[in-house]
């Protein structure tokens, strides 16, 4: 019914007439192809192979064409195409830290191993490393796995130290077989950074070491082992000390009776 029609708002069955309705239909059509990415740009002139920082520490390095690896004692760190921003280049270098891991604690999250490894950058020869300097794709820094890891390898990670209060955040991280064994990886997207190996999970306490009792522990006839042999010493020097003035006492008995009564002689009787 088309009440538009009528003035009127009553309407009976004759007023009856067709409607025509129109609709608008709006279609989402599915996005093309995107545009692939721009391709990395690498900086004008010529490239060095190495960089040094104000230390004479030796860093190498990465560009936003080739990306980059460092490999260093106990700690490898690679980038991939496009990781170092266009036209920069980024020397990158990795040694252990000096800084202690924290000891485990019962009822903590997780336990590190091994060494904490300080991942630094610098831009120029002679300049002091970069501070908060952002990839453009994280780097990966890996770190062997630990022995301790190696009977359970499902929450493994790799962590990041936080200069300012100490707190640790977890990296996206991943475990790897490559051809010098097993390895703990993670993404660094921000240098410097202090990295290190962990396993997930609530740390327990270590049961201490049953201890012998002492001599107030002991009950009624009960000897401790470390005290067996100290006892059969003194019963087997109690009997050989008990042997000897035995012996000692026969001697001299025997040597008595010879002098009152000599072998060969009657005792002298007057008037005999």
């Amino acid at each position: 019914i088309c009440v538009g029609h009528h003035s009127s708002s009553t309407i009976t069955a004759d007023d009856r007439v067709p409607c025509i309705a129109t609709f608008t239909i709006r279609v989402s059509r599915a996005p093309g192809t995107p545009d692939p990415p721009p391709e990395p740009v690498n900086p004008a002139g010529l490239i060095p192979s190495s960089l040094t920082d104000n230390d004479g520490v030796a860093y190498a390095v990465f560009t936003p064409v080739q990306g980059g690896t460092f490999i260093g004692e106990g700690i490898t760190v690679t980038a991939i195409k496009g990781a170092v921003p266009d036209g920069q280049l980024l020397g990158v270098s990795a040694i252990a830290s000096s800084i202690p891991l924290p000891a485990p604690i019962p009822g903590a999250r997780m336990t590190l191993a091994g060494s904490y490894y300080e991942v630094n950058g610098v831009q120029r020869n002679g300049e002091a490393p970069v501070s908060g300097y952002a990839l453009d794709d994280p780097i990966s820094a890996c770190l062997p796995l630990p022995d301790m890891f190696r009977s359970d390898i499902s929450d493994v990670v790799l962590v990041n130290r936080n200069p300012t209060d100490g707190s640790l955040g977890i990296l996206s991280s991943k475990v790897r077989q490559t051809e010098s064994g097993l390895v703990v990886c993670g993404s660094v997207g921000t240098l410097p950074a202090t990295v290190a190996a962990a396993r997930l999970g609530i740390v327990e306490a270590t049961p201490e070491p049953p201890q012998e009792p002492g001599i107030d522990d002991l009950s009624v006839g009960a000897v401790t082992p470390g005290t067996n042999a100290a006892v059969w010493a003194m019963v087997v020097g109690a009997m050989m000390l008990a042997a000897v003035a035995g012996l000692t006492v026969i001697r001299r008995r025997h040597a008595d009776a010879s002098r009152s009564v000599p072998t060969g002689t009657r005792p002298y009787t007057p008037n005999a």
